[in-house]
């Protein structure tokens, strides 16, 4: 029958492979190796590509044995690396163990032996420094990926065959799952790159749209801090479905809220007046307008509901197709809230922008008509008087739309 501490390290190395995160990974199997073996302490090297190192990733044990995570990096010329790596040291490459060391130094004795016998001195130097009694070395292919190394047991029992053969194909399932976590890390890495540089081609085009409107500067990227601060706002108070997602897409949305203007004659966008009827309806395409330029990029199709809903109204007397209540997508609901709001405190060639509290009265007596309830409600729990709370929502919002992490 297979000792206790086998099946615990099974369920361990089982775990692993649901792991995705490195340092978890190794943390949950050094935990499990000392309280299974009962080691004083066990910890492991890592090889790190960038410093073409290794490092002490994570030790585990009494706090007196345990050794920094990150503190103690070896070269690959550490004799502890090279006796698994090293093809001229003609010795056994299962594992390093104390006691074996010692022997070892003691039955060299000829000239012809002393280059060896020196090596193993250094490795028992090597050993000495982090209270190592067995070192297990764990491969990928023929790379060596980390060296897990064991501090003396409490008992003070010496390492048995048995166990250090299972502590073999232990450390592989661990390279196996290392390898793993850190193709999904270098994945994600990517991805989040791939997501600023998404943002700041987004922020880019958006910013075309105000060349053409010289009132408007600035105007794009208020809206979607304001849209920012509204859906955090919001989201204490209701739960959002799909929410890192939902995000995302508000960035998006926000950002690209009037790229329809693009195809708007400069004479309407530009002019001081009231329009009249057929230019009012040339101005009132421009959300279908921007809808079919962003329905060409897949990236966007989920963005394009803010973007061609943004000036629908509560009562259902917007445009372009008289949605009402909740028919009308809440990213759009957003948005329509915080460009009008933009709008209303910014100046304008033919007016004067108002004062942010009379916005704010404005924007309630229209609660239920033009703006959905919940998002009058929660557009103004972010306003108190004095504005503090508000410039400071301000801010968060701001930092939100260019940050790398928004998930919070």
């Amino acid at each position: 029958m297979k000792p206790e501490y086998h099946k615990k390290l099974q369920i361990a190395a089982r775990q692993t492979i649901l792991i995705h995160r490195a340092d978890t990974l190794i943390r949950i199997i050094l935990r499990t190796i000392v309280t299974s073996l009962k080691v004083k302490h066990a910890g492991i090297f890592i090889y790190d590509k960038v410093r073409d190192e290794y490092v002490v990733k994570m030790s585990r044990g009494h706090s007196g044995l345990k050794v920094p995570a990150g503190f103690v990096k070896i070269r690959k010329d550490n004799p502890l690396i090279r006796y698994f790596t090293d093809k001229t040291i003609n010795l056994p490459k299962e594992h390093i163990l104390w006691s074996k060391i010692i022997s070892r130094i003691k039955y060299y004795k000829t000239k012809k032996e002393l280059k060896i016998k020196r090596f193993l001195e250094a490795l028992k130097f090597d050993l000495s420094l982090y209270e190592a009694k067995a070192c297990i070395p764990g491969f990928f292919r023929k790379d060596l990926v980390g060296v897990l190394f064991l501090g003396e047991k409490r008992n003070k029992k010496s390492f048995g065959e048995e166990e250090l053969r299972f502590l073999s194909v232990l450390a592989s399932d661990v390279v196996m799952a290392l390898k793993n976590a850190w193709l999904i890390e270098d994945l994600n890495r990517q991805i989040e790159i791939n997501k600023r540089l998404l943002f700041q081609t987004v922020a880019a085009l958006a910013s075309s749209i105000e060349a053409k409107d010289k009132y408007t500067i600035g105007h794009t990227e208020r809206v979607a801090n304001y849209c920012l601060v509204i859906a955090y706002a919001l989201k204490k108070r209701e739960k959002i479905e799909g929410w890192e997602k939902f995000l995302e897409n508000l960035k998006i949305a926000a950002l690209f809220h009037d790229i329809g203007k693009i195809g708007i004659p400069e004479s309407i966008l530009h002019k001081e007046v009231t329009l009249n009827g057929e230019e009012r309806k040339v101005m009132e395409s421009h959300p279908l307008i921007g809808a079919n330029i962003l329905n060409h990029i897949e990236e966007f199709r989920e963005a394009l509901e803010g973007v061609k809903y943004h000036h629908e109204k509560y009562d259902g007397t917007g445009y372009p197709y008289h949605l009402k209540g909740r028919k009308i997508p809440l990213i759009a609901s957003i948005i329509s809230l915080a460009d009008t709001f933009d709008a209303m405190i910014t100046d304008r060639p033919y007016r004067k922008g108002m004062p942010q509290a009379k916005a704010m009265e404005e924007i309630k007596k229209v609660r239920g008509i033009q703006f959905a309830p919940r998002i009058v409600d929660a557009f103004l729990k972010t306003y108190h008087s004095g504005g503090k709370l508000w410039e400071l929502n301000k801010q968060i919002g701001r930092h939100l739309l260019f940050s790398k992490d928004n998930t919070s």
